[in-house]
């Protein structure tokens, strides 16, 4: 038991002298550099080494030193000594880091031994061409594993073009491939990392010849739109491409893409195209970009023209405009805005919204209409692309100037009416296809077309028979109407009414005459006349200048002083114009009436054919002599004379001897002006 006290209180010895020993240890040894940035020069033959200071306690410091070797873990070679312990930064030359990575090491050199810190190898870049000089491959290495502390992982990618650096790009990968955009360019890589203290490192510089083999990005198109002199604006978005230096604008000819014309620089995104015909029909158009090295990108999306044109029917008053769709606006069509001028005046929308067809009603006659459709963006009201300008020029004719019925009237045949004649007066500038001719019994009765005449160029005056009247029974009303080549009635004439005649012979031996007032010349009748002729012979005016009356005008006749003649009396009537606008002044004609007088027998009742009356004969007033017969008969009914002459009578004899006295009969049959027959009978006394 006492012998093992003794060893336990002598391994706590021997345990408190080993740590005394080490603290004594600790307070007299100082770490050693621990490497946080190595910067390769630009021949790669210098490397700048940058390294955290270790504390110094004890005073002991002698020296830093960096160990160098482009093997990792052999062949080290010792720099140059640094001091005092307060630097951080040496100059390692003679290395070749342009072959590989060069491998370094601090040691921190004192009077109680050295310190020897982590090895950190510089960053090798190595650079391989790629799609024959088209792309810059970049491989490197990491400067430890893990990072070292203080670096944040990215490294950044610098390109030296014409002398000058540029950042291109960072990473936190080991490896970069650069798509090259200039041509025949020598270029230059490295790679650079930043550490929190403050240092950086960098790679060796690599260097190599490059063409571009990458077209630039395909352009956006804008708009396709055409101008008021009917050419075409073409605009594009800019490449997203740097190396684009101008662009070709192709047209779609024949389904091919013919090129038209190229621009130069990447900011020329507008071309004025003068040569196509975007007013017979819709155009397509596309751009390409292009850079130095003429690499060619694809076309863009194409654009295609709006065209508008129109389907005008005259007849209904419409006009159907239709234009294609726009395509490939970005981000899309918001709407179609229609524009209109009237007669050259200032456009005007019409009609907006997201279809491409409008039709309009309603058109006025002999109007010069423009229109033009414009698409507005969905997003930007400020991007827009016009149509072309169509105009159409309304062909349904005016209605005429002025149209005027000149006169409605009987045509008289001798001393028979016929029919009626209407002539009218037109104006020579209207469209009109034919006139058609309406009569009717009275104002506001049943219509019917009582002729159809065909429009004559530049002619005004027309005439025209109305076959089917008969103006013998009543007045008839006439209007003329324009008909044009859509079937349209575009206008109508003042109404022509007839003149209907009555006339009526009473026993006091006058005739009375009543007719309706010829209605309507524009102010009214002058005044009529009155013609008469007697038994079918020639007409002669036997009035003088008559009024008219409102209503129904009349006028006695008093024949009773003619003693001679059938008692048939023909009248019409003549209605003079008052004079109006016009240069002419017409007139219209009734139809004939006829009136009768009764005839008026006077028939002695004796007669002595020895005597003063020696014939016994009826003298008569108005007794027509066609069918006349006169007859004596005796007393036993023996006709004993008779005769058709109404100038010849009776002279008492009977086959040329005389007759016994005393009293004999007589009967006469004859037609009155009416045409009535008439008999008469009675006796005579005949004396000697």
């Amino acid at each position: 038991m006492a012998k093992s006290k003794h060893i336990i209180v002598t391994l706590f010895c021997i345990i408190g002298l080993m740590a005394i020993s080490s603290r004594i240890a600790a307070q007299s040894t100082i770490g050693p550099p621990l490497i946080t940035c190595i910067a390769i020069d630009s021949a790669g033959t210098t490397a700048t080494v940058t390294w955290t200071i270790p504390s110094d306690t004890n005073n002991t410091f002698s020296s830093y030193t960096i160990n160098s070797s482009n093997v990792a873990g052999a062949g080290y070679t010792s720099g140059p000594a640094v001091w005092p312990d307060n630097v951080n930064t040496t100059n390692i030359t003679g290395i070749n880091a342009n072959i590989s990575s060069i491998y370094f090491f601090g040691v921190t050199n004192t009077s109680k031994g050295n310190a020897v810190g982590d090895t950190v190898q510089s960053i090798n870049l190595i650079l391989t061409p790629l799609v024959g000089g088209g792309v810059a491959q970049l491989t490197w290495n990491a400067m430890h594993t893990p990072n070292l502390k203080g670096f944040n992982g990215w490294y950044k990618i610098y390109r030296e073009y014409l002398f000058k650096w540029t950042l291109i790009d960072s990473t936190k990968g080991l490896i970069y491939k650069d798509t090259i955009t200039y041509c025949n360019a020598k270029l230059k890589y490295k790679i650079v990392t930043d550490d929190a203290s403050g240092c950086q490192s960098n790679s060796n510089w690599v260097a190599g010849s490059f063409v571009s083999k990458f077209p630039p990005a395909s352009p956006v198109m804008d708009t396709v739109s055409v101008g008021a002199a009917g050419n075409v604006e073409i605009s594009w978005y800019k490449s997203s491409s740097a190396q684009a230096t101008g662009y070709i604008v192709y047209e779609l000819i024949n389904n091919k893409w013919v090129p038209i014309d190229t621009t130069h620089g990447i900011g020329s995104t507008y071309y004025n195209f003068t040569g196509g015909s975007p007013g017979t029909g819709s155009e397509n158009f596309c751009v390409a970009a292009f850079d130095s090295c003429q690499n060619l990108s694809p076309i863009s999306a194409l654009q295609r023209t709006l065209f508008i044109k129109n389907v005008p029917d005259k007849c209904a008053q419409e006009n159907t405009l239709n234009w294609n769709a726009y395509v490939n606006l970005i981000p899309g069509v918001g709407k179609y805005v229609l524009y209109q001028s009237v007669n050259g005046g200032k456009y005007t929308v019409l009609n907006s919204s997201d279809t491409t067809t409008y039709e309009e009603t309603g058109l006025n006659t002999i109007e010069t209409l423009c229109y033009f459709v414009q698409v507005i963006d969905k997003n930007n009201p400020s991007v827009t692309a016009s149509s072309n300008i169509i105009c159409y020029q309304t062909t349904l004719p005016p209605p005429p100037k002025f149209s005027y019925l000149q006169f409605a009237t009987v045509l008289n045949n001798g001393s028979v009416s016929t029919k009626n004649q209407i002539n009218w007066y037109i104006d020579t500038g209207a469209g009109v296809q034919e006139y058609l001719v309406k009569g009717e019994d009275s104002i506001g009765g049943l219509q019917t077309i009582v002729a159809t005449v065909p429009a004559v160029a530049h002619q005004v005056y027309y005439s025209c028979i109305d076959p089917i009247a008969n103006p013998n029974n009543h007045s008839y009303t006439y209007r003329v109407f324009a008909k044009d080549s859509c079937n349209y009635i575009i206008d109508s004439t003042n109404i022509g009414q007839t003149m209907f005649l009555s006339a009526m012979g009473n026993n006091t031996g006058q005739n009375v005459l009543t007719w309706n007032n010829y209605i309507h010349w524009a102010n009214g009748v002058a005044r009529y006349f009155i013609y008469r002729n007697e038994d079918g012979g020639a007409f002669s005016l036997i009035s003088p200048a008559l009024a008219p009356t409102a209503g129904v005008n009349t006028y006695t006749d008093d024949v009773s002083a003619i003693i001679t003649g059938q008692g048939v009396f023909g009248y019409y009537i003549q209605a003079i114009e008052v004079p109006s606008t016009y240069t002419f002044v017409d007139t219209s004609i009734s139809n004939i009436a006829e009136a009768y007088q009764d005839p008026r027998l006077y028939i002695p009742n004796a007669f002595n054919p020895n005597g003063i009356n020696k014939i016994f004969k009826p003298v008569g007033v108005f007794v027509n002599i066609q069918n006349y017969d006169f007859t004596i008969y005796d007393r036993w009914g023996q006709l004993i004379f008779e005769t058709t002459d109404d100038t010849q009578g009776w002279d008492g004899t009977f086959h040329g001897r005389k007759v016994e006295e005393g009293v004999y009969i007589y009967r006469i049959t004859y037609l009155s002006s009416k045409g009535e027959y008439l008999n008469q009978k009675g006796w005579v006394m005949m004396l000697k």
